[in-house]
């Protein structure tokens, strides 16, 4: 499967959205992950794609929604009498594979628990689960 190099995809029509709708999503410079992943799903484009064309463009996207990066991320400190659902460490758990949670299965199960990407990822914390396998490419 060929891969398109960065040049085409920044020179592509769906490259060229993609230019217009971040430069209008900005700030201070940047994309924030919801951003990111609202504009992929307007064009209906690959969440990949747009973290993709954002780093050719040299944009850096900031405050992901697990709390990865960009938000202060959670340690075990920080998360010390905090109470996290016994279920959804459960399904955390059951969901990783040698430790690690991929970034879309973290996203299916706060849908699923009804609770937000960030509960997740303290979920994940508290079991040293790490989160691997950003939709948009960051991680």
């Amino acid at each position: 499967m060929n891969q398109s190099s960065a040049s085409d995809r920044v020179k592509s029509p769906s490259g060229g959205r993609l230019e217009a709708e971040w430069r209008a999503s900005l700030v201070d410079g940047r994309l924030t992950c919801p951003t990111a992943f609202d504009i992929a799903s307007r064009l209906k484009v690959r969440r990949r794609i747009v973290g993709d064309t954002a780093n050719d463009l040299h944009i850096r996207i900031i405050d992901c929604q697990l709390g990865c990066f960009g938000l202060k991320k959670a340690t075990h400190d920080d998360l010390r009498g905090k109470t996290i659902d016994p279920a959804l460490t459960k399904t955390v758990q059951s969901s990783s594979s040698e430790g690690m949670l991929p970034c879309p299965v973290a996203f299916s199960i706060a849908r699923k628990h009804k609770v937000s990407p960030k509960e997740v990822c303290d979920a994940a914390t508290v079991i040293d689960v790490k989160i691997v396998g950003c939709q948009l490419g960051c991680f």
